[in-house]
């Protein structure tokens, strides 16, 4: 599926996902971009072997505080797990 894009400024793009989950994305002067990565601020107590939670920011600077990541560093978003490369601290 394809959101929309907004361009943020001169080299920062973001678009909203499913359930209003906020992207961003690099934009470099040759016209290529970098990964589209989610925000992550803030990271929880380990709540179960391996797994944690973290805040993630959605639409209209709202975050959300539930978001697992595993031991790999990987965040689970809509029923999708995420590497390190998809998202930023």
């Amino acid at each position: 599926m394809r959101y929309p894009i907004e361009q943020v400024s001169d080299n920062w793009e973001r678009r909203i996902i499913k359930n209003g989950y906020v992207q961003h994305r690099e934009v470099y002067r040759n016209a290529t971009h970098g990964a589209w990565q989610f925000y992550v601020s803030g990271f929880g107590p380990t709540v179960e072997v391996g797994t944690g939670r973290c805040t993630v920011l959605k639409e209209g600077g709202s975050y959300d505080r539930t978001v697992s990541i595993d031991a790999d560093n990987r965040i689970k978003i809509n029923g999708r797990w995420y590497d390190q490369r998809y998202w930023d601290h």
